[in-house]
């Protein structure tokens, strides 16, 4: 099995639930229970990468990345991942800085939502997510339209993502905001899916919430690294 590499601390809980779930989908493809899959982590200060992010500097926040990847891919790391969605706005360019192999959490989440049939998602994440280019690219591409929350819904979702549930925390009331927003862009603009394109969201939203597909980014790149990692060459 190759050896996996994660780019962490964009939060420590994303950090945690990836290397949980890692440990979780080895334990369910192999009978010994003392058989892990090896993974390697480099939890990054995010504050320093959200300062870059915050002015602009997408070159500053792809070079942190590509040397934390470097880091990992030195210490033996075989294939990597960053364990966030924001980041993948500057996929290409940080895959083009470094030769360890990286799974797009874009493209796993694509691959997941076109199997369950989706025509219409709505994408929830901080801003540079909900209003970049990545995920309504990739999705238009195959037919599925992607909608975003808008205004005050859109601001209230990404500030909370940064001042509460990067810190870990979920009150009754926060969560039944996202319940509320979501509930009316599944009534009013007809959505069958809704991305949780932030691996902090699942902090608060859960499957059964709503009576429409609830789509784990960090649950759908998860498992598409480990099946990368065990897959025979």
């Amino acid at each position: 099995m190759k050896k996996i590499g994660l780019v962490g601390g964009m939060t420590p809980e994303s950090t945690t639930a990836y290397y949980q779930m890692l440990i979780d989908l080895g334990r369910e493809s192999w009978d010994d229970p003392l058989h892990n899959p090896v993974v390697l982590i480099y939890s990054i200060d995010l504050a320093e990468m959200v300062a870059h992010q915050d002015v602009g500097d997408g070159d500053r926040v792809a070079e942190l990345l590509v040397d934390a990847l470097e880091k990992l891919r030195i210490a033996g790391a075989e294939v990597g991942a960053l364990t966030a969605n924001t980041p993948h706005v500057f996929f290409d360019r940080i895959q083009s800085g470094t030769t360890l192999p990286l799974i797009s959490i874009v493209d796993t989440t694509l691959d997941h939502t076109r199997n369950l049939g989706v025509g219409r998602a709505l994408l929830l994440g901080t801003n540079a997510t909900m209003t970049g280019a990545m995920y309504p690219d990739a999705f238009t591409a195959e037919g599925i339209e992607i909608v975003t929350p808008g205004g005050d819904d859109r601001e209230f979702i990404n500030h909370s993502i940064y001042a509460e549930l990067a810190a870990g925390t979920v009150t009754p009331e926060l969560r039944q905001q996202y319940l509320e927003i979501c509930s009316r862009q599944i009534e009013d603009r007809a959505v069958d899916a809704v991305i949780l394109g932030c691996t902090e969201i699942p902090l608060v939203l859960r499957p059964g919430d709503l009576p429409v597909p609830l789509i784990d980014t960090a649950q759908c790149h998860a498992a598409a690294l480990f099946a990368h990692a065990v897959a025979v060459n």
